[in-house]
C-alpha cells in the first residue's frame, strides 16, 4: 500500500511541471541552507560585510567584461555563418540568453537551444542554423577552456601548495582524453550524438518551453532534425572561415582570463592573496561543474572552484566556501541581474522577452 502511495506521488511529481519546478527549488535551496549550516550563517554574513566594497565592484566589473568579450565571440562564428547583425543587438540576446540559461530548471542541460533561440531572434539567421553556431561557439570554448589552466599550470605549481601541482596536472589530464575521447565517438557515431540534441532539445521545451510557446516551438524535434540536415551546410561555411574560428578562440581566452580576474578581486576583497594563476586556473575548470541541471550549474560549480582553492591556496573549506560564494554573486549574480532588467525593459516597452 505504501508502495503505490509512493509511485502515485512520484508519478504526479513527473505530470506536474509545478512539482518538478518546486522541486528543483527546493534543491537548490537545500543546497544553499546546507552550506549556511555547516559554515554558520553568523560567519558568512560577518564574513561578506567585511569585504572591500571596491574589489567587489571591481569583479563584477570583470564579470560583464567576460561576457561582453564572449558575446563578440559568439558574434563572429554567427557573422561567419551568415548573418548580420551588429555587437549591441547580438549583446541583448546574449544576455538574455545567459539569463534563461542560469534562471530557468534545466536551463544548462539545454543551454545551446536555449542559446540559439534567443540570439536567432535578435538576428536575421534562421534556428537551425544558428543552433549549429552555437554547438562551433561550444566546440571552440572547450579546448580554450583547457588552453589557459595548462598556461596556468607551472605558475600554481611553483607558487601553490606542495602536491596541489601534480593533483591539478593529473586531473587535467584525464579531463582531456575523456573529452577527445567523446569527441572521437561523435564523429564516429554521430547517432548517440543526435539522440542527445533531441534530449537537450526535450530538456529546453519542459522547462523553457512551458514560459514561451514561441521557444517551444523553436525546439520542437522537427525544428532539430531540421538543424541536423543543416548542420553540414553550416559546418562547411564556419570551416572556410579560419579566420573567425581563430579570432573566436582568442575571444573565448580572453573572456576566461577577464572571469579569472574577478575571482583574484574577489580574494583580495575577503582579505587574502590575489593568486590570479590560481583563478585562471579555476574559473575555466569550475565550468565542468555546470552540467549538473540546476540554475546556474549550482553544487556542481562550486564544488569544483571550492577544490582548486583549497589544493592550491590551502585555504580551509569554510574560507574557500565564503569565497566561492562571494564570487557567484558577483559574477552570476550580476549577469542574473541585468539579464532580469533586460527582461522587464523589453516587456514593459511592447516587445516580448527574448526568452
Amino acid at each position: 500500500m505504501s508502495g503505490n502511495r509512493d509511485g502515485g506521488w512520484l508519478t504526479a511529481v513527473r505530470r506536474s511541471p509545478r512539482a518538478r519546478r518546486l522541486l528543483v527549488v527546493l534543491a537548490v535551496c537545500l543546497l544553499v541552507g546546507g552550506f549556511l549550516a555547516v559554515v554558520g550563517p553568523r560567519r558568512v554574513a560577518m564574513e561578506l560585510a567585511g569585504a572591500d566594497p571596491d574589489w567587489l565592484a571591481a569583479a563584477a566589473g570583470a564579470a560583464i567584461l567576460s561576457l561582453l568579450i564572449w558575446s563578440e565571440a559568439q558574434r563572429v562564428l554567427f557573422v561567419a555563418a551568415g548573418a548580420e547583425v551588429g555587437p549591441g543587438r547580438f549583446l541583448v540576446g546574449y544576455v538574455a540568453g545567459n539569463f534563461a540559461k542560469r534562471t530557468v530548471p534545466g536551463g544548462r542541460l539545454g543551454a545551446p537551444a536555449v542559446m540559439a533561440y534567443a540570439l536567432c531572434r535578435e538576428t536575421d539567421l534562421p534556428y537551425e542554423r544558428g543552433l549549429t553556431a552555437v554547438t562551433v561557439g561550444y566546440a571552440v570554448g572547450f579546448p580554450a577552456a583547457i588552453v589557459v589552466p595548462i598556461a596556468a599550470l607551472p605558475l600554481v605549481t611553483a607558487t601553490g601548495t606542495e602536491g596541489a601541482g601534480p593533483a591539478l596536472l593529473l586531473a587535467m589530464v584525464a579531463i582531456v582524453v575523456v573529452m577527445l575521447g567523446a569527441g572521437g565517438l561523435v564523429a564516429a557515431r554521430p547517432g548517440p550524438a543526435v539522440r542527445l540534441l533531441h534530449a537537450l532539445a526535450r530538456a529546453g521545451r519542459a522547462t523553457l518551453g512551458r514560459l514561451s510557446a514561441r521557444a517551444g516551438r523553436a525546439m520542437a524535434a522537427e525544428r532539430v532534425d531540421e538543424a541536423v540536415a543543416d548542420a553540414g551546410e553550416t559546418l562547411r561555411v564556419l570551416g572556410r572561415s579560419r579566420t573567425a574560428l581563430a579570432l573566436a578562440f582568442v575571444l573565448t581566452v580572453a573572456g576566461w582570463v577577464a572571469g579569472a580576474l574577478a575571482l583574484s578581486a574577489v580574494l583580495v576583497a575577503l582579505g587574502h592573496p590575489a593568486a590570479p594563476a590560481v583563478a585562471v586556473l579555476a574559473v575555466p575548470l569550475s565550468t565542468l561543474g555546470g552540467v549538473v541541471p540546476l540554475p546556474a550549474g549550482l553544487g556542481g560549480v562550486d564544488a569544483t572552484l571550492g577544490t582548486v582553492l583549497v589544493a592550491a591556496l590551502a585555504l580551509d573549506p569554510v574560507a574557500a566556501g565564503i569565497v566561492v560564494l562571494a564570487y557567484r554573486l558577483a559574477s552570476d549574480g550580476v549577469i542574473v541581474l541585468v539579464g532580469g532588467l533586460l527582461t522587464v525593459v523589453r516587456a514593459a516597452t511592447g516587445r516580448d522577452p527574448a526568452v
